[in-house]
């Protein structure tokens, strides 16, 4: 099945935000998106084989091989202005795509907007894939953002468990080699309690990736604050999106 989910069908989109789930994420978190920023702005999702509309597919096995499924599938938004934004893991595969999309395509998008994510795991902190159950749940309890309830209930993590790892897994076998910079902003959204970044961190990471660095924006929240601060991160993908065409998406609201 296509990996794409569009979420917004309205002849009023100009610019499509495409977005990018964190691990164990489904592209369904970013359905009621679309009601909640202007027409202007399209909502659609990439989802990852193994979860969703695509849970009878094999799981993707590397980032190389997620992104290239994920370029395939997201050219038909090309023909619009695309903002391409992803949450943690997703920001990881965002960059890859991003750069895909250029060698593919021909066409980057017009900001990359990076949210809770560092690039490099210099402080030996990202989780591996063979990690027992448990060090996955204590992880998951670290990161905060999944109620206790759903941590103690053997149903759920039989369901949550084999998609982090597989999503754990492309993480850790994503290319380490040098890509030139992108020629787009890179937006850098960080939340003010989150546990497993580093803003000054974060920042130094993407600012390699991009010729356009911008300021990073902090929220309220930990790790999950995209949900936690939903309202102002939607407020400022907005403006952002806005920015990245002069003024013009936001005009006519």
């Amino acid at each position: 099945m296509n990996a794409l989910r569009v979420w917004s069908k309205t002849d009023e989109v100009r610019m499509w935000l495409l977005c990018l789930p964190p691990g164990g994420g489904e592209a369904r978190l970013y359905k009621d998106w679309a009601g909640r920023l202007p027409e202007s702005l399209g909502v659609a999702a990439l989802e990852l084989p193994g979860r969703g509309g695509r849970k009878s597919e094999p799981w993707a096995t590397s980032a190389e091989e997620a992104v290239a499924d994920f370029a395939d599938a997201a050219a038909p938004l090309l023909e619009r202005p695309v903002l391409v934004f992803g949450h943690s893991m997703g920001a990881v595969l965002a960059l890859g795509l991003a750069h895909e999309l250029r060698a593919r395509h021909g066409r980057q998008p017009l900001a990359l907007i990076a949210a809770a994510s560092e690039l490099s795991d210099r402080r030996g902190r990202e989780m591996s894939p063979d990690a027992s159950d448990e060090e996955l749940v204590r992880w998951l309890r670290d990161l905060g953002g999944t109620p206790e309830e759903l941590l103690a209930s053997p149903e759920y993590l039989t369901e949550l468990l084999p998609v982090l790892r597989a999503d754990l897994r492309v993480v850790a076998h994503r290319p380490r080699r040098a890509t030139p910079p992108l020629d787009c902003p890179v937006h850098v959204y960080l939340g003010e309690r989150d546990p497993m970044v580093d803003g000054l961190a974060a920042r130094r990471d993407w600012a390699a990736h991009t010729t356009c660095e911008q300021p990073p924006r902090t929220f309220a929240g930990g790790h999950f604050f995209v949900q936690e601060s939903a309202g102002a991160v939607l407020a400022a993908l907005a403006d952002d999106a806005d920015a990245a065409v002069g003024g013009r998406l936001l005009r006519s609201r």
